[in-house]
């Protein structure tokens, strides 16, 4: 069973996503959070499989948390789902220890293929051609 952990700071989103990885994997336990609770406490509870998060104001250093969680939980995979679709966004991601970076607007089977390439240990990057 694939354990997955959800953070955005929109329902909507959460909720999408979660239909999208539910009807992909309908054995998978998904559990959702918003961006501003305690990651800490969610990630020491509970062992993950991977964490689709979005980025806090990445413009003004939201990738302190993914640092975070790095050095709290080295092994933990983190799929970064963002309005920023700037390559170099991805890069900064990646840097600061993501293991993939898709774009809020990418398609269905995007987000699956992602989670597909970080389960089994890839790194990826799937930005829209048009955004770069």
């Amino acid at each position: 069973m694939i354990r997955i952990l959800l953070a955005d700071d929109y329902t909507i989103i959460r909720k999408g996503v979660r239909q999208i990885l539910t009807q992909a994997y309908p054995n998978a336990e998904i559990e959702e959070i918003e961006e501003g609770e305690e990651w800490t406490e969610k990630l020491k509870a509970s062992t993950w499989d991977m964490i689709i998060s979005d980025v806090p104001c990445v413009e003004r250093g939201g990738f302190n948390v993914l640092e975070h969680i790095r050095q709290e939980f080295p092994g933990l995979p983190v799929l970064i789902l963002s309005l920023y679709t700037k390559e170099h966004y991805a890069f900064k991601a990646l840097q600061a220890g993501a293991s993939g970076y898709l774009g809020k607007d990418a398609a269905p089977d995007e987000l699956l293929w992602a989670v597909r390439q970080i389960l089994a240990g890839k790194k990826c990057i799937a930005i829209p051609a048009e955004y770069n």
